[in-house]
């Protein structure tokens, strides 16, 4: 049987430094992944921190629909019982939402559709 033509893998035994040797580059490539995972992990946290520092800080009434929208995600209060008003508020903080939410899933389909229009090429 002629080696060169088989398809078989060879089995290749190691000697005792080849195998120290491994051993230490699988440990050390390990705690540079994490490495590199962790420094990723803090970049994102003070990207998310000076972006919360540098938004415009919700006026109290927005805040205050926000907690009663909150409330009636937990049937703690109706709307029937919220005066005409805060209705009214609460209808637009909905609306502001639902447009919000559209604007972000139209760029996740144009990401989506960029990412398939890569692959196909």
């Amino acid at each position: 049987m002629d080696k060169n033509s088989t398809n078989e893998l060879m089995i290749v035994k190691l000697s005792m430094i080849d195998r120290i040797k491994s051993f230490f580059k699988k440990l050390f490539s390990k705690k540079e992944k994490e490495k590199v995972e962790n420094v990723e992990v803090q970049e994102i946290k003070k990207e998310n921190t000076f972006i919360n520092n540098i938004k415009i800080q919700a006026d109290d009434e927005e805040k205050r629909l926000l907690k009663l929208q909150a409330l009636i995600a937990d049937d703690i209060v109706t709307e029937e019982e919220l005066p005409e008003e805060d209705v009214k508020a609460l209808h637009k903080l909905y609306d502001r939402q639902i447009l919000q939410l559209k604007k972000e899933i139209d760029d996740y389909r144009e990401k989506i559709l960029k990412l398939r229009m890569n692959i196909n090429e």
